[in-house]
């Protein structure tokens, strides 16, 4: 009885309900290509920036923070610079990119990082979501962080055998790096999403039988917090 009370335990600090986050995520993907003001914009890109400091991601949001930094001052110089036609599309291109989507794209980094794959199936299972959606879902969640091992485990082996960039073996043949990086890893990814399919049916999660969870998730006070703050500043800079 007390190993159940152990995982069942939640989390203190900061922390939102995975319905929470998924709604953020919705706001986010949908708010950034309503308005195309730069105030509007930035404000909706903090909500993602917010968390992943407070998620302590670190290196995520300073890489999230300069290349959002960098999109709003190209966008900013292209109206005053005159580029020539392929390289106006080009720009144009990344930086649509970045302001417009790679928001969402922090908001997914956020929510894998900050959910658990058991959370993840409790809040889905509340909002009666099908099994064909939790499956793959929860096979993902387990999946993401292996494969990011197994490509660790792949680049050590090629340092140990002194076949990576600037290296006189990789000079001799460079399309070696990528055929002993990526086809090692493609049949790695094979085997693994086996493997985690297998897992998560022999967990029961095909069962039509309803099932409980020791997870404990619900919304909080900072649930409430963080969807007034975000409401009040995008409904702020958007009618301002």
């Amino acid at each position: 009885m007390e190993q159940f009370q152990a995982v069942a335990s939640t989390k203190k600090g900061f922390c939102l309900d995975p319905r929470t986050k998924l709604l953020l995520m919705a706001i986010v993907a949908t708010a950034e290509f309503l308005y195309a003001h730069t105030a509007f914009m930035i404000a909706v890109a903090l909500i993602p920036f917010v968390l992943l400091l407070i998620n302590r991601q670190y290196k995520t949001a300073l890489i999230f923070f300069v290349l959002f930094t960098t999109g709003l001052v190209v966008q900013a110089v292209q109206n005053s610079i005159q580029f020539p036609m392929v390289l106006n599309m080009l720009i144009v291109l990344l930086v649509g990119l970045v302001l417009r989507l790679f928001p969402a794209f922090m908001m997914g980094a956020y929510f894998l990082k900050s959910t658990t794959a058991s959370e993840c199936v409790a809040s889905l299972g509340r909002m009666h979501i099908g099994r064909q959606i939790t499956i793959p879902l929860s096979v993902l969640f387990r999946f993401l962080p292996t494969m990011q091992e197994e490509s660790a485990s792949i680049k050590d082996a090629m340092r140990m055998r002194e076949v990576q960039f600037g290296t006189q073996k990789f000079w001799n043949n460079p399309a070696a790096l990528i055929e002993y990086r990526f086809i090692p890893l493609m049949i790695s990814v094979v085997k693994i999403g086996e493997d985690l399919s297998a897992a998560a049916l022999t967990r029961g999660l095909d069962n039509p039988i309803r099932r409980t969870n020791i997870t404990q998730i619900g919304f909080t006070h900072y649930d409430v917090i963080t969807l007034l703050i975000t409401s009040t500043m995008l409904g702020f800079t958007f009618y301002i």
